[in-house]
């Protein structure tokens, strides 16, 4: 008990001079992963005044932290991991515009396309697997402080129930207010004449009163649980038209509403072994019964337990239990690129590379994509074997990985209103200028693939940092906090009883 006691005071301490240790240094954002903070809440500069080097213009544009400028901390590589999932969502989505290489390589079909071989695949078409990824950092980060203060006992677990009960009713205003803000602008953008994101079917309205009222009625399909939450539990998409990439969102409410029920639950749950073993039948549970989104948050959580399991007990990795980890992550990792199964022509086509995967899932489970049975599994075990490597580690949390993890959210979001803004008419106009065929698939075709990509890419990057940093001014309006955001969460996650405040996270 006085352990316990000395340990708040002593967190109390640091909340008070602004200092930050561990998870709750970390600002949770949109798919429930954390991040450091280092974008500026006042737009005076994207950059820390402790840099250690000049930055660049282009590193202003990008707000890209310079060398050296980083404070690396324990759960640093979650920053990483996200970003470099949201990364590939935007190269998931982007790499469409230049080649198919969504089914697997197969002779036989006419799929000959080097990008589509098992393995070297994972690299462009994984996006299915990222979202999954998502879902269980969410999973991870939601609850890890709580899990931290029931293992501590009282007074600590007294924390537990008002912060979670905070965390209920704002969390949904951290995930739909940055959709519906882009969506209303994707709305004005059809009364221009362009076409939503991902959607070419999409007829406008004869007015701008009707297509407003039409975006109210997609807002309230998209935010209303009557009509998105049966749909939300067996993991289908419930997109909208104006945007379908947000359909992750709602399904993020959801899981992470589990995830928060479960905290309420265990609070009368005194053993550990008994915590963990409710979270590994439901999350098995939820996975055989197709909801596979509930799936990767309990097994996120169950992972924050392994690694407070783990740290009580101060193991560390060993170099035999480093090589079981390599070889699990290289088989998620193949794993990963699994080609979609959501159409009959799909699973009927030859997987080489792919057959035993293809014969082993199950398509009994209801699932939208059947495909998204291995990618849930292939989340986990990814996020799992990254933890228990160190070098790997080591890998998301340099400075690429780190900013990428800031800008994830806003990445998610914008990246394929970019696409429709200027990244169309920018390939139509680079073919027109080389006079190369749209599918050409020659050594210069590749070549001016990869100079759209940084054309491209540079001012995506720079409107996801701005819109990022425009998200601070909303986050302190909501939750009435002032300074930086990492102190902000360190704050309220140690005076939670007198001001609850958890994650609204990503």
């Amino acid at each position: 008990m006085n352990d316990a006691n000395s340990r708040l005071s002593s967190d109390r301490e640091l909340s008070e001079h602004g200092e930050s240790i561990d998870l709750g240094a970390m600002t949770r954002t949109d798919h429930g992963e954390i991040f450091q903070p280092t974008l500026p809440t006042d737009g005076s500069s994207c950059f820390p005044s402790s840099q250690l080097q000049r930055p660049l213009i282009i590193h202003k544009i990008l707000c890209y932290p310079p060398q050296g400028s980083l404070e690396i901390r324990p759960t640093s590589w979650l920053d990483g991991v996200r970003g470099i999932a949201a990364f590939e969502v935007y190269i998931f989505h982007t790499m469409a515009l230049w080649a198919s290489v969504a089914p697997a390589w197969s002779p036989e079909t006419g799929e000959r396309n080097y990008l589509q071989w098992p393995i070297l695949r994972t690299f462009f078409i994984s996006g299915g697997t990222a979202v999954c990824l998502f879902f269980v950092l969410s999973g991870y980060v939601l609850t890890q402080k709580s899990l931290r203060w029931l293992r501590e006992g009282f007074p600590a677990k007294l924390q537990v129930c008002p912060a979670v009960a905070s965390s209920f009713f704002r969390r949904g205003l951290r995930l739909y207010l940055p959709p519906v803000l882009l969506t209303f602008c994707e709305m004005l953008a059809t009364r221009c004449g362009m076409s939503p994101p991902l959607n070419f079917m999409f007829m406008p309205e004869p007015t701008l009163l009707a297509q407003f009222v039409d975006w109210l009625e997609e807002i309230n399909r998209f935010v209303n649980p009557v009509h998105n939450f049966p749909s939300a539990v067996q993991g289908s998409a419930i997109g909208m038209k104006y945007d379908p990439v947000v359909w992750t969102l709602p399904l993020e409410y959801y899981g992470s509403l589990l995830c928060y029920m479960f905290l309420f639950v265990f609070v009368w749950i005194e053993k550990v072994w008994l915590r963990m073993g409710l979270l590994i039948f439901f999350s098995g549970s939820f996975l055989l019964m197709g909801s596979w989104n509930f799936f990767c948050f309990l097994a996120g959580m169950s992972i924050a337990d392994f690694h407070l399991i783990q740290e009580e007990n101060d193991q560390k990795p060993s170099i035999k239990h480093g090589v079981i980890w390599t070889i699990l992550f290289a088989i998620a990792f193949y794993v990963a690129g699994l080609p979609s199964l959501w159409s009959p022509i799909a699973r009927m086509q030859p997987m080489p590379g792919f057959e035993t995967l293809h014969a082993l899932t199950p398509m009994n489970l209801s699932m939208e994509d059947p495909s998204r049975f291995w990618w849930s599994i292939s989340g986990v075990l990814l996020l799992l074997a990254i933890s228990q490597l160190p070098r790997l580690k080591k890998l998301f949390e340099t400075n690429f990985c780190q900013y990428m993890g800031k800008i994830a959210f806003s990445l998610y979001l914008i990246h394929e209103f970019c696409l429709e803004l200027f990244g169309h008419s920018l390939q139509n106009f680079m073919m027109r200028l080389t006079g190369l065929e749209p599918t050409a698939g020659t050594f210069g075709y590749w070549l001016l693939c990869v100079v759209w990509y940084v054309l491209f890419t540079v001012p995506v990057f720079a409107l996801a940092a701005q819109f990022e940093v425009g998200l601070f001014p909303y986050e302190e309006a909501v939750y009435g906090r002032r300074g930086s955001c990492s102190r902000r969460l360190h704050a309220g996650f140690r005076d939670s009883l007198q001001a609850p405040w958890l994650s609204p996270n990503t």
